[in-house]
This record gives C-alpha cells, sequence and structure tokens, in this order.
C-alpha cells in the first residue's frame, strides 16, 4: 500500500490519498478473494469473516471477524467491498464498476486522484497490507464510522512492468501502522465510503496500533 501525505503530496509508503496522511492501493487485475484457504467471488459478502484477498502482486487481509451484530456486520461488509474496488479501479487505471456504488463523494474524488498518481509513478503496491482492529463506532440510521488500524510493514511498491521492487521505500516502524476512519453512508442499497481520515504515530489514536 503506497501512502500519500496531506494534502496530496508524496510520502513514505502503504490506500489512498487522505487528508492526513493517505493510502493508496493499486493491484493487478484479476485477483480472488480467499477465505478460510479458498478462492471465492472478488467481492466479499455478509457471511464472510476474516478474509484475504490476492490481487496479483499485492494482497489485502482483513483479520478482525465481521461484527456479531447483523447490521454492523453489513456495514464492515460494505467497508471491505469498498476497499476491493478501489484496488481494482486503481491498477485498472479506471473507474471499474461497480466502485461508483461503494466511493462517492470526497472518497472518490481522492480514488480519481490516487489513480493519476500511481500511473506518473509507474509503482503498484506489492506484499501485503493487513487491516485489523476493525469496528462499527458509530451506525445511526443511513450513516455509519468504521475505524480500523492498517500494517503496512509487509507493505512494498513495485513497477508492473519489470517487477522491480522500489528501493527508495523504507518506512520506519511507526509509519508503517496507521489508525484509519471511514465514513460510511447507505447509498442505493448498500453501504459507501464517502470520505476518511488517517492518524499516524505519535498521535494518540494510532499509538494502540503500534506493535
Amino acid at each position: 500500500m503506497s501512502r500519500l501525505a496531506a494534502p496530496l503530496v508524496l510520502c513514505v509508503s502503504g490506500l489512498l490519498i487522505l487528508t492526513a496522511c493517505s493510502l493508496e492501493r493499486s493491484v493487478t487485475p484479476g485477483g480472488n478473494v480467499t477465505r478460510s484457504g479458498t478462492s471465492a467471488s472478488p467481492v466479499p459478502v455478509a457471511n464472510s469473516s476474516t478474509e484475504s484477498v490476492r490481487l496479483g502482486p499485492f494482497t489485502q487481509v482483513f483479520s478482525t471477524p465481521l461484527p456479531a451484530s447483523p447490521a454492523q456486520a453489513k456495514v464492515v461488509a460494505g467497508f471491505r467491498v469498498a476497499q476491493i474496488l478501489w484496488e481494482k479501479s486503481n491498477i485498472a487505471g479506471h473507474l471499474v464498476k461497480p466502485v461508483k456504488a461503494y466511493v462517492i463523494g470526497e472518497a472518490l474524488y481522492h480514488l480519481v486522484t490516487a489513480m493519476t498518481v500511481n500511473k506518473s509513478h509507474d509503482l503498484v503496491p506489492a506484499g501485503t497490507d493487513r487491516m485489523f482492529k476493525t469496528r462499527v463506532t458509530s451506525l445511526t440510521g443511513n450513516t455509519a464510522t468504521v475505524t480500523t488500524c492498517d500494517d503496512g510493514s509487509k507493505y512494498r511498491e513495485q513497477n508492473p512492468r519489470t517487477g522491480k521492487v522500489n528501493a527508495a521505500y523504507t518506512p520506519s516502524l511507526h509509519q508503517a501502522y496507521l489508525f484509519e476512519t471511514w465514513y460510511m453512508v447507505y447509498i442505493s442499497g448498500n453501504w459507501a465510503i464517502s470520505s476518511f481520515s488517517v492518524a499516524t504515530y505519535p498521535d494518540p489514536s494510532a499509538q494502540h496500533c503500534q506493535p
């Protein structure tokens, strides 16, 4: 996962362009979702628990099981779908269907910008990124908030044509662990990301994500 600092400037890596320190993930197309060692649909469903999404040289891991609450589980399932479609759009270099149903508003603007930055640097994510301690912190009507820790310690960047790893990417241990807040809205029958923010160490909210 490559990391971009706010506002819209490159920072040390790991999925997005954020208002604080952003994450941007691009991946190769044609990946599968693996659950308990088996291949499945590239889009998570509401009855999935933990999952590992392999997309070419990059793997996204959702290591926190879905909440026991059916309502909260639907929020997190939509969150996972949005993350995967974001990745697919980045590597494709265009908005893949149905990403605009899962990434909207300010978040969609950042996605489009992230795709442009990826192309200009000729780098795509490789290695593994892991989201953990994921939970729904608020759920009211058609809005919800999801928070998660993000472990990019095994993330790498590589040239998609040559496969060469970007040796210039050397994040510190603390920089590899982020605390993210994702703001969700229920629209057109599913939960979508509308905006987000990221906290980095030594921000107090990021300290509980450190190893």
